[in-house]
């Protein structure tokens, strides 16, 4: 996912930085004449002029996210970075964050403004890494007055252990991924950023080809 290096327009780690915990198919079987023949027996069955339909099944992705409102998120793993079925064509910013954190705090009217400018193409999707739980989540995210895609803790450890290994993530938050329309890895940081800093970031990646 982060082996292509020279995608990435940030790579910094600031001091401001808080340490965050651990971090169709679709078969259709057209069956005529079928001969099966069981070893050791002079049995030969012969199934002719039948359909047999297998279900179709979901792909499994490689990994799933629920938010808040229980909307899943699927993620798959793509050539460039990460792909995210539900936010096709857009601008991604994945958060990692934590409610006892200074810089994250201060991170977060920032990201509601951000959201509030009403990019169609920009979707923010922020993992709460401390430890709340999905209803302390929910009452934070009230107070808070968020209005970008939230993530409990729970259930994220795969997640969050696959990108510490894939962008070299020491845990310390807010950590930052910013995956551009074609869903390719083009920013990773660590520390807190400002209004301007999320901008340009949007700005760039959404004109990148």
């Amino acid at each position: 996912m982060f082996k292509i290096v020279n995608t990435l327009l940030l790579l910094t780690v600031l001091f401001t930085a808080c340490s965050g915990q651990e971090s169709k198919e679709k078969a259709e079987t057209n069956t005529t004449k079928i001969k099966e023949t069981v070893a050791d027996t002079n049995v030969t069955k012969t199934v002719s002029d039948t359909n047999v339909t297998v279900k179709e099944k979901e792909q499994k992705s490689l990994f799933t996210l629920t938010t808040l409102e229980g909307k899943t998120i699927h993620i798959d793993e793509t050539e460039g970075g990460l792909s995210f079925k539900e936010f096709k064509d857009k601008v991604v910013l994945v958060l990692f964050f934590g409610h006892r954190c200074p810089p994250c705090l201060r991170e977060i009217p920032v990201l509601v403004e951000l959201t509030k400018k009403g990019h169609k193409d920009l979707e923010i999707l922020a993992v709460e890494v401390q430890g709340l739980s999905e209803e302390q989540l929910k009452t934070f995210k009230e107070m808070k007055g968020i209005n970008y895609n939230l993530v409990a803790n729970t259930g994220t450890s795969n997640f969050v252990n696959y990108i510490a290994k894939q962008a070299n993530w020491s845990g310390a938050i807010p950590f930052l991924i910013g995956f551009d329309k074609k869903s390719v890895v083009k920013v990773v940081h660590a520390g807190g950023l400002g209004e301007k800093d999320f901008d340009n970031i949007y700005s760039t990646l959404a004109k990148a080809e």
